[in-house]
């Protein structure tokens, strides 16, 4: 039977999930209004070669106020994230009892985290522009007809063309940064609060909303001491999507950790605790 601690993590999870969700949306959200930028200016070329000036400086213009936007809200959102990776492990451990008073955490990690996802940001809309002008420029130069490069933008960001693939590229970038930002928010709460609460572990869970890879299953319920690292598909993780970790095991990662002592859970002999 579950106890209050197990359902604090779940709904705790389920939240982390519903706040990556959103934070999606956003980006897609951002995406799209580009994309109509974008299928606006193809809809008025006059399929002229001399156009290509006029239309590279308009893909650049509108990709790059894509990457402008999605990075303010990402960063926006990565400072939510912080707060909650923090919250998870101040609710868990308040729910069995524990209420110590913890010092802030250093925020450094944050904006260094926070400068790299920007660099990203900004690589993304920088590449889709090149593929988006290639594309009108084979068209300009008859290579491909202008139905071709509608087909090749897109009505929607669910057409098979270069926005779908944006979008995907789009979304994991999102969940990875926002989703690592709140563990190593965690990570650093939970390193506090082990030196006020003596036997303070971790243990590795998973989400629902996603399917996570058959390394990350087996490492479900591994428990280890604070500032020690998980075993994880051959790695040493000090959490999920830890970025010293290999990117085929930490992209796309669905994974979070949580504070754990030996007594919390009613289920504890179902736990794995790795050698």
């Amino acid at each position: 039977m579950a106890t209050k601690y197990d359902n604090k993590v779940k709904a705790l999870i389920a939240k982390a999930e519903s706040m990556g969700d959103d934070q999606v949306a956003k980006a897609i959200a951002q995406l799209n209004a580009a994309r109509k930028k974008v299928a606006a200016t193809v809809g008025k070329t006059d399929w002229q070669l001399y156009q290509l000036p006029k239309l590279k400086a308009a893909i650049d213009g509108a990709m790059a106020d894509f990457a402008t936007q999605y990075g303010k809200d990402l960063k926006t959102g990565q400072k939510d994230f912080w707060a909650f990776g923090q919250e998870m492990v101040d609710q868990s451990l308040n729910v069995v009892g524990i209420s110590a008073v913890l010092p802030a955490i250093d925020t450094a990690m944050l904006v260094a985290m926070q400068n790299y996802s920007r660099s990203l940001v900004n690589s993304l809309g920088a590449d889709a522009a090149s593929k988006i002008y290639n594309e009108m420029a084979m068209g300009l130069m008859g290579q491909k007809t202008p139905f071709e490069v509608m087909q090749a933008v897109g009505n929607n960001l669910t057409d098979k063309g270069i926005f779908s693939s944006i979008a995907a590229r789009a979304e994991t970038i999102t969940r990875q940064e926002c989703g690592r930002i709140l563990e190593a928010a965690s990570q650093a709460r939970m390193e506090a609060a082990a030196e006020v609460v003596p036997g303070l572990k971790k243990q590795w869970q998973h989400g629902v909303s996603r399917v996570p890879r058959m390394s990350h299953i087996a490492a479900v319920g591994q428990i280890r001491d604070v500032n020690e690292p998980f075993m994880v598909g051959g790695e040493a993780l000090m959490y999920p999507r830890d970025p010293a970790g290999s990117p085929g095991n930490t992209i796309n990662c669905s994974c979070y950790t949580v504070p754990y002592m030996d007594g919390w859970s009613e289920t504890e002999g179902k736990q794995k605790k790795a050698a």
